[in-house]
């Protein structure tokens, strides 16, 4: 210790810097007046700032022990040195005296810091600073200029640093303010605020007698996402969950829960989650726990769960929650699918009075997929498709039956998805329609082939456009259109011959043109007026004639057909 206090004396800036350090490095045991005097010398009047930083990091170090009045008054000096690294040592040294250096006087330099310094790493280290100082620190203007600068400061280093002193300083600096703030700076900060200090300090928060304090920390939590989803966590939000009795603090439980996705799906979460839905007087809380199990998709599908939305379904009084649970299971797709669900659901879509609740639970079969499509529920979804009132309801049943796939393309499925197309007097409605045909028609030939018998003929231009835009949208249906060429029924080959058409590009083929010149000399004089027209229209390429006629004998009975087709397409380019 003797040589380094010497060498503090060196003509050397380099060797009086690294006595500094020599003597920092041997913390507490250091700290005595003879030390804390050449240090302090060091501090106050070494031109070299290296020196002066080094000076004021050695006393840092020493902690709790170098906290005298004469260090502080230093320190204090120290933090509007001309040099910010300098300032930065010192804010840095103040704070790892921690709760000894919190003398209102400390406190306000280090405010002055905070708010003012130009440089960031000087904000920085005040913050940190303060923040270790923990609840000594925690007077009104700390808090202020912490969340002045958690909110407004640009330096994100800063606005962390911020974060993190206020989670040190825990349940004394869970006001209503500084929560709020956080909540804000989460926008920003994401999942990197959630460290160890800050997750504790709004634990504690959430156990506060204010309503207001639970539910700005239940909010932040929430922000957070899976970041904070620890098991200190989640026990805190499942107890207020369960316990409080302010219906707002439990509805920002569950909605914090919720955010926090699969990483919150506990067996004990769910269990506390399942029991709102089957318990809690508070409607909004119920949606808020049945929403929360949505979020949490098929981690949270458990067999106790999908009971308790689908009694939600059935029982609940209120609207929003039996929308809540169908959204829900529909979230859950079809690790929900079970006869119990699937039977709660067809009776809402059937018979509740709430449109919002038919329409969810039409969205719901949908999302589950094939599994969902028992002749019950494609039953339940072709009469609401026809029947019910309201717009949504009947979109939403023609958009599920388009996502059910094979299992759905039936023939009474796409007659009335037909219907809907051409009659429905909402254009979302029309739209869902044509959208959900597009995916079954290429799905199940015979159900193509009755859906095309379904067509009506001579159909109005707003049709014939209608049904070209599905066609056009379902290329894959190209080979089962083809194979209806040669249908027995002349009414099914003269609409198949027009589906082909609607196709464009998708059937300008030279293949589907030999069937198209086939069907020139077909028995049925609608079938060879169909077959003209297309063959007019079809938007084929000058490769596709030519490799129409070199694939054609001469004594093919078609021939004859293609020779005049074909000048008639090539003469038609030569027009000017």
């Amino acid at each position: 210790m003797k040589e380094h206090l010497a060498r503090l004396q060196d003509r050397d800036p380099d060797v009086r810097r690294r006595a500094a350090w020599a003597l920092g490095e041997m913390g507490t045991a250091a700290a005595t007046p003879k030390v804390l005097g050449a240090l302090l010398e060091r501090l106050r009047e070494d031109k070299n700032k290296w020196v002066r930083g080094a000076a004021a990091w050695a006393l840092g170090r020493m902690g709790e022990a170098a906290a005298t009045q004469e260090v502080l008054e230093a320190l204090i000096q120290a933090l509007r040195d001309r040099d910010p690294d300098v300032r930065q040592e010192a804010a840095w040294a103040l704070g790892g005296m921690r709760e000894a250096a919190a003398t209102p006087e400390v406190l306000g330099a280090l405010i002055q810091r905070l708010r003012k310094d130009e440089y960031g790493g000087v904000r920085r280290a005040a913050a940190w600073a303060l923040g270790k100082m923990g609840k000594a620190a925690a007077t009104p203007k700390v808090l202020g200029a912490l969340t002045e600068r958690l909110l407004r400061d640009e330096d994100e280093g800063v606005r962390q640093e911020a974060a993190e002193a206020l989670g040190d300083m825990g349940a004394a600096a869970a006001t209503p303010e500084v929560l709020e703030a956080l909540i804000q700076a989460l926008r920003d900060m994401g999942e990197a605020a959630a460290t160890p200090e800050v997750l504790e300090a709004l634990i504690q928060a959430l156990r506060d007698r204010d309503s207001d304090v639970c539910q700005a920390a239940a909010k932040a939590l929430g922000k957070m996402g899976k970041a904070a989803a620890t098991p200190k966590v989640l026990g805190a939000l499942t107890e207020r969950l369960l316990r409080d009795e302010d219906g707002e603090v439990r509805q920002a439980a569950g909605l914090a829960l919720g955010a926090m996705g699969e990483a919150a799906a506990q067996k004990e979460v769910l269990q506390v989650l399942s029991q709102c839905l089957r318990k809690d007087e508070a409607p909004g809380v119920r949606r808020t726990a049945a929403e929360a199990l949505g979020k949490m998709g098929t981690a949270a599908a458990t067999p106790e769960v999908l009971q308790a939305l689908a009694q939600c379904l059935l029982k609940d009084e209120a609207p929003g929650v039996r929308q809540a649970a169908a959204e829900a299971l529909g979230a859950m797709g079809e690790a929900a699918a079970t006869p119990e669900v699937i039977q709660a659901l067809v009776e809402r879509l059937l018979r509740d009075k709430a449109w919002v609740v038919r329409g969810e639970a039409a969205e719901a079969l949908g999302h589950m997929g094939e599994a969902a499509a028992t002749p019950e529920v494609l039953e339940a979804l072709i009469q609401r498709l026809r029947e019910d009132e309201d717009w949504v309801v009947r979109m939403n049943a023609a958009e599920a039956l388009g996502q059910m796939g094979k299992a759905a393309a039936r023939p009474e499925v796409l007659q009335a998805l037909a219907e809907r197309l051409l009659q429905d007097e909402s254009g979302r409605v029309r739209e869902e329609a044509a959208g959900a045909l597009g995916r079954l028609l290429p799905a199940h030939p015979e159900a193509l082939r009755a859906f095309l018998r379904t067509l009506t003929v001579p159909m109005t231009p707003q049709e014939t456009q209608t049904l070209e835009k599905v066609f056009r949208d379902s290329p894959g249906a190209v080979p089962a259109v083809r194979a209806l060429l040669s249908d027995p029924d002349p009414e099914v080959r003269s609409r198949a011959v027009w589906a082909l058409g609607w196709m464009g590009e998708a059937a300008a083929t030279p293949e589907v043109v030999r069937d198209l010149l086939a069907r020139r000399l077909d028995k049925d004089p609608t079938v060879r007026t169909a077959a003209l027209e297309v063959l007019r229209k079809l938007p084929v390429s000058s490769e596709t004639v030519s490799a129409v006629l070199r694939d054609i004998q001469g004594d093919e009975p078609e021939a004859g057909e293609a020779a005049a087709w074909a000048l008639e397409r090539l003469g038609r380019r030569r027009e000017p």
